[in-house]
């Protein structure tokens, strides 16, 4: 059964996939397709490093948005340094939505800066400003602080597995006409406490590459403590994804469902997974980080009760049920 949600997904340079042809295979079941810009950090660093990769980016991006996808245009890296509010950041930002408007056009931008929506308001009022999942953006209070600088925003992704939780927010921002969208196969450790440090981490890896650095091999928190084997089964109880047959039940409490696309080996395994509501391997493939290689946890073992009995229960007994599930899903 394909999914009664539409999908945001992210561009990726083709390598082994052509990524236009994915998207046209699911093109009815996308929504859109969000995409990095030429020297712009964003939330995975510098991601389009010459003119001959905007090029084919812009090529592809063409074709998806004559097939009726909208595109959203990332500056969601969580610093920008000493150009954080600066003109040249503003002449770089203007003059990439200029170019995209006269050349293929563009719908959103997903932003973590205040600037960059705040400028974007004032120069293109009908663009929607979208807050970054980064933000951690996850009560009424978080929204209605930025209400002035974002028309959408992401679910902080610890919310994922509590709808009752979510459907407050939904209600707030249909009342303030507002969209609410979800990230639902982030492998990050939910509430990881070295978030801020791994994404500003992220943001500077190019002003880092420069240095002799003195600690080097760091991948990040996640994969050092996923990696001891007595915190195995934090595979479940310490993340946020939601599993593809799970989706439909997020139906009038979100506008829409990204799926984290850029850096995953096969997107089209991900993206079709997702739309048809069904997947038999290693849940953890699908998502990124991608950590299939430390664990296989047997997504086709779970119970059609998992998502259900999750959301109800306190922490104690959370724990104990994503340990006892574990038990059953791992091979």
């Amino acid at each position: 059964m394909r999914s009664k949600l539409k999908f945001s997904i992210g561009y990726q340079l083709p390598d082994i996939h052509r990524f236009l042809d994915i998207v046209a295979e699911y093109a009815k079941d996308i929504g859109e397709v969000y995409f990095p810009w030429l020297d712009v950090n964003d939330g995975r660093g510098l991601t389009i490093r010459t003119q001959e990769e905007k090029s084919q980016m812009l090529q592809e991006l063409t074709e998806i948005h004559r097939m009726g996808i909208k595109l959203n245009m990332l500056w969601n890296a969580n610093c920008y340094g000493s150009t954080a509010i600066s003109k040249e950041l503003k002449i770089k930002l203007l003059d990439a939505v200029n170019f995209l408007q006269d050349c293929i056009g563009v719908d959103t931008v997903t932003t973590t800066s205040l600037f960059v929506a705040e400028t974007l308001k004032e120069e293109y009022p009908t663009l929607d400003l979208r807050a970054s999942v980064n933000m951690g953006i996850g009560t009424i209070s978080g929204m209605k602080y930025l209400k002035d600088y974002f028309d959408s925003f992401y679910l902080q992704r610890e919310l994922n597995r509590f709808p009752e939780k979510i459907k407050s927010l939904k209600q707030w921002c249909s009342e303030n006409g507002k969209k609410l969208y979800m990230l639902v196969n982030s492998g990050c450790l939910r509430f990881c406490s070295a978030h801020t440090f791994h994404d500003n981490l992220v943001s500077h890896e190019n002003e880092i590459a420069q240095h002799e650095n003195a600690w080097t091999g760091f991948r990040g928190v996640c994969w050092d403590f996923y990696s001891k084997p007595e915190n195995a089964y934090s595979f479940l109880q310490d993340s946020t994804w939601i599993r593809p047959e799970d989706i439909d039940s997020y139906a009038g409490l979100v506008d829409g469902i990204k799926l984290a696309t850029r850096s995953n080996k096969n997107p089209d395994k991900v993206i079709g997974s997702y739309v048809c509501g069904n997947f038999g391997g290693n849940m953890l493939s699908l998502c990124e980080p991608d950590f299939s290689g430390l664990c296989f946890i047997d997504n086709s073992q779970f119970p059609s009760s998992w998502r259900s009995r999750l959301s109800g229960l306190p922490d104690n007994e959370y724990e104990n049920y994503c340990k006892e599930i574990f038990a059953h899903v791992k091979r």
